[in-house]
């Protein structure tokens, strides 16, 4: 089996176990938990999801119903806040990962204190490699698209 095909049978596996996971919270809402216990504005957290502010200022509004977020003043400009846990977010974040933790080992019981570094150390490698391919894949992709507009409007303007 390559590569590719394990990755897309760890996608799958990853799928179900967000499905199925941590049964009082839904998709998402555990690492929206972690990027607002980090601390920061809604651009931070966005950030440390990887989502746009519009999508994570639709999550946050969510986890304040839900009485897990609360918005405080910015000390530092009183025009912005800052995002921070309530108790219950506290609580409901210490269950998630204590429920992931659980998952993991269970996963990982077989498997040698250096074993499981050296995955972790693998993960990290490979998130970072292909982040930045990612990264430049999308430079090389945008710029391709813009010579080709380029060229097509060139030529378009020359034909008539």
């Amino acid at each position: 089996m390559e590569l590719r095909d394990e990755l897309y049978e760890l996608m799958k596996v990853l799928r179900v176990i967000k499905q199925q996971r941590h049964p009082v919270l839904p998709a998402g809402t555990v690492g929206l938990l972690q990027a607002v216990d980090r601390g920061g504005r809604l651009k931070d957290v966005a950030a440390a999801c990887a989502l746009d502010q519009s999508t994570t200022s639709r999550a946050v509004s969510a986890a304040e119903r839900d009485g897990l977020v609360r918005r405080v003043a910015d000390p530092h400009d009183g025009r912005a806040s800052l995002l921070e846990l309530t108790d219950a977010g506290r609580r409901t974040l210490a269950d998630a990962v204590v429920w992931y933790d659980a998952l993991l080992a269970d996963a990982l019981r077989d498997w040698s204190g250096e074993d499981v570094e050296q995955f972790g150390a693998y993960l990290r490698r490979f998130t970072t490699a292909l982040s930045s391919s990612h990264v430049s894949h999308a430079s090389q992709v945008s710029h391709a698209s813009q010579v080709s507009h380029a060229s097509h409007a060139s030529h378009m303007e020359a034909s008539r």
